[in-house]
């Protein structure tokens, strides 16, 4: 592993990779079931990353549950960690990899670091306080991060005693900005490791930033999905210079791991009630709280935006000839073919039935709505969906939509206004012949109806 975990005799040591820990020394069995998959993911990928955070976790794990006990390992310049096994008097030893040092930052591999944390029971309350204000938020509101991004600056600041704890996503336009730039590119690319400043006045790119916010020390680190997702970064701030010793560092990187995992929880709490099961598409309430939220944004910025409705033309037809599964294949390429139509900050939801709603974010203009709109009714047209009947035969099919489209804030200035008009536009758009585009053409409420 160059360097890595050995095992064996004070007078017998073997060098051996993290797979073959894994495979052949770890007693996994004692592991629960949901620790088990996340190990043998690791082994079926290969990847060395994976096998390594997988060795490091399950050594953890094994640890906590009195399968390994950890012995003191001599230092002498070297950073150890290790274990024994609770039945055998075999050692297993991890050498990590050493701190490097450039213009004023300290990088420390994270390797083993959260192993290295000694958090007590009090600490571990506070950590767990974490998933207690994901779980805390109502997921229909859409605060369940807020809340944990609140309560990580909290427990932040009593593990470590930092002035600050931050969250700063990754690929968010409503998001924190990074303390700078430069570091926090680099610790995108190198997840792997904590950057740390002991003193950001020797440290050029911190130095600005530090006098201005009056904060001597700073670690930035990646927080990483369990498929080493980055998904922002974690910078932790304190007013004094060199106020993060190593264990504290260690506390560090565990905060960053437990932060990695509930807001991957918090993900998969939020889509059991945001997304559409059949097509996987948002579903209505999660348009409902997006609607609003880009309305007030549109609105602070005195931009304009667009509610487009789409219902798919003789639906029933498709029940009535082929059966209940052909229509929801129909429902199926639909909601695909609008979603891969609009631009990647629209938002596409699956309204009910066979209705589907297109939230066209601002700044867009009116000609900019015709184009994206008939441009979204043709993808539809030109699909051919295959379904089967229930005799099994296979039919191809072809789908036609209708849409009705209102603009905010030209014809209404409330989210039920903006409703209204979209779906009286509809209601034209349905008349035959189908398959067109209409916009609201008549002056709507000027009341706020927010």
């Amino acid at each position: 592993m160059g360097p890595g975990p050995r095992q064996g005799r004070p007078m017998r040591q073997k060098a051996i990779d993290f797979r073959e820990l894994l495979e052949r020394l770890l007693p996994l069995d004692e592991l629960g079931p949901p620790d088990r998959f996340r190990v043998q993911r690791a082994l079926e990928t290969g990847i060395t990353a994976q096998l390594e955070d997988a060795a490091l976790y399950a050594l953890s794990r094994l640890e906590a549950g009195g399968a390994l006990r950890r012995v003191p390992a001599a230092e002498n310049g070297r950073r150890l960690l290790r274990w024994q096994s609770r039945d055998s008097l075999e050692l297993i030893t991890l050498e990590l990899p050493a701190p490097s040092e450039r213009e004023g930052l300290i990088l420390v591999p994270r390797a083993g670091s959260a192993s290295q944390a000694q958090a007590g029971l009090d600490q571990m309350r506070r950590l767990l306080r974490l998933d207690e204000a994901m779980l805390a938020a109502d997921p229909r509101s859409g605060q369940a991060r807020r809340g944990l991004l609140e309560q990580l600056d909290q427990t932040g600041r009593e593990l470590l005693g930092a002035s600050e704890v931050r969250f700063v996503p990754v690929g968010e336009e409503a998001g924190l900005e990074p303390l700078a730039p430069e570091l926090a590119a680099e610790a995108r690319r190198r997840s792997d490791t904590l950057l740390y400043c002991p003193d950001t006045e020797k440290c050029p790119p911190l130095a600005v930033e530090g006098r201005r916010r009056r904060i001597r020390s700073v670690v930035v680190c990646a927080v990483s999905s369990s498929e080493g997702q980055v998904l922002g970064l974690l910078e932790v701030l304190a007013r004094g210079p060199e106020h993060f010793p190593s264990g504290t560092l260690a506390m560090v990187a565990l905060l960053a791991d437990l932060c990695g995992g509930v807001l991957e929880r918090a993900e998969r709490i939020e889509k059991l009630v945001f997304i559409d099961p059949l097509t996987a598409i948002y579903n209505r309430s999660y348009f409902d709280l997006q609607l609003r939220n880009e309305m007030a944004r549109a609105r602070r910025e005195r931009n304009s935006m667009a509610l487009c409705i789409a219902d798919i033309d003789d639906f029933k037809s498709f029940n009535s000839a082929y059966g209940f599964a052909a229509a929801n294949r129909v429902l199926v390429q639909v909601a695909h073919a609008l979603q891969h139509g609009v631009r990647p900050f629209d938002t596409v939801a699956r309204w009910g039935g066979e209705e589907f709603a297109i939230l066209l974010t601002a700044p867009v203009l009116a000609h900019d709505v015709l184009a994206v709109s008939e441009r979204l009714r043709a993808l539809v047209e030109r699909l051919a969906v295959e379904v089967e009947d229930l005799d099994r035969r296979r039919h191809h099919v072809g789908v036609t939509v209708s849409m009705g489209v209102s603009l905010f804030p030209d014809h209404a200035l409330g989210a039920e206004d903006l409703w209204r008009a979209a779906n009286q536009a509809l209601l034209k758009a349905k008349r035959p012949p189908k398959n067109k585009v209409v916009f609201y053409s008549e002056s709507a409420p000027r009341a706020e109806r927010d």
